[in-house]
């Protein structure tokens, strides 16, 4: 595949140089007295075309603009453009003009008495330089100039795009490895009970991990099946704790849009997690969700336990969610957390499309 490409790329670059060279011949096929002096005058300047482009690309871009300097690139570019055309009238001097003296007629007249230097260094010499042989000679360059830094911000945006993507996949896999293992642990418990819950756990576990691993791979889900997700997590975490924990939910979804999977899950999870470590009594977990066309809202209160601080209740879990939203929802999202002595609130609030 990179064979083929790199292919294409010399093609074009081949063609370029071939359209650059006739429309340097121009119109003006007619002043030339051979096809001989056709192909050296129109090759001259297409040389040194190619000679300032190469060395733009190759040389001062990399030691220029990669590394933002670009008063000292356009200097450099300047610097060589000069050399370049001086090159040129230096050639036309001393090999054009005298091979092919009934193309250069009206050259003689106007220059025939200066000397060498003068004819390469003149204010008048500048004025031709600045005016007229600089743009032809630097168009080719900044052509390719233009097309080299495409590819370079094409490919830049290629891996940040993969970056971003394992990135959110590995945001995306982070269920809590302890939530399974305890789920695990406690069917093997209700299982040598044979307890009539058992099945359920089985079924619940089932749910959520033909989910997590197959059903929310798309960048966006329905947000019922972001809901149905999340009784399947609430039923396996009442089971869980019994009487030690209270999980109320709420929708209010009037119609049916599209979201990043696992976010709600998330959040979820860190409440149950918070609300039920080094608690004894009953832990509390409220969540409310509305949504519309245009928005989904979420919030999610949980108690804190008396032995907890205020602060050690967030966590890693609400830092990879604000990193996912960011990623996904930049200006479309607000993450609010509030909390006191006695219980920890996020609000979630999500521009859909």
């Amino acid at each position: 595949m990179a064979k083929n490409h790199n292919q294409y790329l010399w093609l074009g670059y081949i063609f370029f140089w071939c359209l650059v060279y006739l429309i340097n011949t121009g119109p003006h096929w007619g002043i030339y007295s051979t096809t001989r002096e056709l192909i050296e005058t129109v090759g001259l300047v297409t040389s040194l075309q190619m000679l300032i482009a190469f060395i733009a690309i190759k040389y001062l871009i990399p030691i220029s603009l990669r590394k933002s300097k670009n008063i000292k690139f356009i200097v450099l570019l300047i610097v060589l453009t000069f050399i370049a055309c001086e090159i040129h009238i230096l050639i036309r001097v001393l090999y054009l003009e005298p091979t092919y003296p009934e193309s250069y007629v009206r050259f003689f007249e106007v220059n025939g008495k200066r000397t060498l230097l003068e004819r390469m260094f003149s204010l008048w010499t500048m004025k031709y330089l600045f005016f007229w042989k600089f743009p032809q000679h630097l168009y080719p360059a900044f052509i390719l100039i233009a097309h080299s830094f495409y590819l370079t911000q094409r490919q830049l945006l290629k891996v940040s795009e993969q970056k971003q993507k394992a990135e959110l996949k590995a945001l995306k896999n982070q269920l809590n490895p302890h939530f399974i293992f305890n789920t695990l642990n406690n069917l093997y418990a209700l299982t040598l009970q044979k307890s009539e819950r058992a099945p359920i756990v089985i079924e619940k576990l089932s749910d959520i991990l033909d989910y997590v691993l197959y059903r929310c791979n798309e960048k966006y889900v329905y947000l019922e099946s972001e809901v149905a997700l999340l009784k399947s997590y609430i039923t396996l975490e009442e089971i869980r704790y019994g009487k030690r924990i209270q999980v109320t939910l709420e929708t209010n979804i009037e119609s049916n849009p599209k979201i990043a999977p696992l976010l709600l899950l998330n959040l979820v999870e860190n409440a149950c997690k918070h609300s039920t470590s080094e608690e004894i009594g009953l832990a509390k977990v409220s969540i409310a969700i509305d949504a519309n066309e245009s928005q989904v809202y979420c919030t999610i209160n949980n108690t804190i336990p008396s032995l907890i601080k205020p602060s050690q209740s967030g966590g890693i879990g609400l830092q990879n969610l604000q990193r996912q939203l960011d990623l996904i929802y930049p200006n479309q999202h607000q993450l609010l957390i509030e909390q006191d002595s006695a219980s920890f609130q996020v609000t979630l609030k999500i521009e859909v499309k």
